[in-house]
């Protein structure tokens, strides 16, 4: 069975899969531009009296099927995740183009803007360094996960702002809608066996102990994660300045930003240990090897000045030096310019002090009797 063969027998089979309610439901499948301008193939069961539903990638599940699954195991599969993303509350949609009603849900997300030309072609986006800045209406949240919409240059339009404004809105609604975590590597690593530890019967403080135990003691941390609550997109928490100047005061030292994918980022303290290519190899090596193409975030290494708020690459630390000297440069330049300006403008011309001079000499002779007059007098005095 080909590919477009897997996809005609999910849509045509798929409702024997799911209740009975959706006897009736429309189903139809849409090519998705996805991050990093991946294509995916969206599978979407919609009630009748619903405007909204979930977009369930079928990519993944061809792959399976490929590798030998069975396709009445990898129908039960996509109908369990669509049941569980079935948001609980309907959205009216309509709601999407008033602006007071979306302000508050707006939230920002960070990509790459080089593998993304397709996708941001028609989005409103801010640059920082060579990744992009997109933004999103968060739609609903739940167990299952959470819902969102992409804003596009039509409705910021019809919002009436524009990108900056857009920007602002997005980075004052992170620490309500997104907030940030930061986590050392242990930490990290304690939170992703819990829950596996809880299912064998333990306490939470029983199975955080017997983690504990099983993790050699660390006494300086070298790796930190950085994302949000939800674990999803968590990359934009670099957007935040307040949380990356925490961090820096924290750490108490400079520090690395290693995009382990567009959900989570790694702190890695700066030391003399720490060499900038064997970083660079290392992101190279996760994204080629354990990062999907549609989340991969960047394969450069990043840092962040929190003098200026600044996120830039770290390869081009030096560059990025030489041009704020040559702009500060520039600047001292122009104030003395502008120095020496005022200073002209404060004394006479040449021109203007003649001038000056000529109207003084003109203003002496008026009032001063010639000579002749004077000669007259002083003759008539002798006799």
């Amino acid at each position: 069975m080909n590919y477009e063969e897997f996809k005609q027998e999910v849509a045509d089979r798929i409702k024997e899969f799911l209740p009975e309610k959706y006897a009736d439901a429309d189903v139809s499948i849409q090519t998705v531009v996805n991050n990093n301008d991946q294509k995916l193939d969206g599978l979407m069961v919609k009630l009748e009296d619903s405007n909204i539903a979930p977009n369930i990638y079928l990519n993944q599940f061809y792959e399976q099927h490929e590798d030998g699954r069975p396709m009445d195991d990898i129908l039960a599969a996509i109908a369990d995740v669509h049941t569980q993303h079935e948001m609980s509350q309907d959205f009216d949609v309509s709601r999407l183009t008033d602006f007071d009603s979306v302000k508050d849900r707006i939230t920002c997300r960070l990509i790459n803007a080089e593998h993304n030309a397709e996708y941001l072609a028609d989005k409103p986006h801010t640059m920082v360094d060579d990744l992009a800045v997109t933004y999103h209406i968060a739609i609903g949240k739940e167990e299952s996960g959470t819902m969102s919409a992409p804003i596009t240059n039509s409705l910021m339009e019809g919002y009436g702002v524009d990108v900056e404004q857009l920007h602002q809105i997005a980075l004052n609604n992170m620490d309500t809608l997104t907030p940030a975590t930061f986590k050392s590597m242990t930490e990290t690593m304690v939170d992703m066996m819990l829950p596996d530890m809880m299912r064998n019967g333990m306490t939470e403080e029983e199975a955080r102990e017997a983690i504990a135990g099983m993790i050699p003691p660390t006494p300086d941390e070298m790796m930190y994660v950085l994302s949000n609550e939800d674990k999803f997109n968590g990359a934009a928490v670099l957007l935040n300045d307040k949380v990356m100047d925490d961090i820096t005061e924290k750490l108490g030292q400079d520090y690395f930003i290693l995009p382990s994918s567009v959900h989570e980022v790694l702190i890695v303290p700066k030391n003399d240990q720490m060499d900038l290519k064997t970083l660079e190899s290392m992101v190279q090596d996760v994204n080629a090897t354990q990062v999907s193409p549609e989340e991969r975030l960047s394969n450069h290494v990043y840092a962040y000045d929190a003098k200026e708020h600044e996120l830039f690459r770290a390869d081009k630390a030096e560059e990025r030096a030489a041009a704020k000297e040559a702009e500060a440069s520039k600047e001292t330049a122009v104030e003395k310019t502008s120095a020496k300006e005022e200073k002209r403008q404060e004394r006479p011309s040449l021109k203007e002090r003649l001038a000056q001079k000529k109207d003084i000499v003109a203003k002496n002779e008026a009032t001063r009797e010639p000579r002749q007059m004077n000669k007259d007098r002083g003759s008539q005095a002798l006799a």
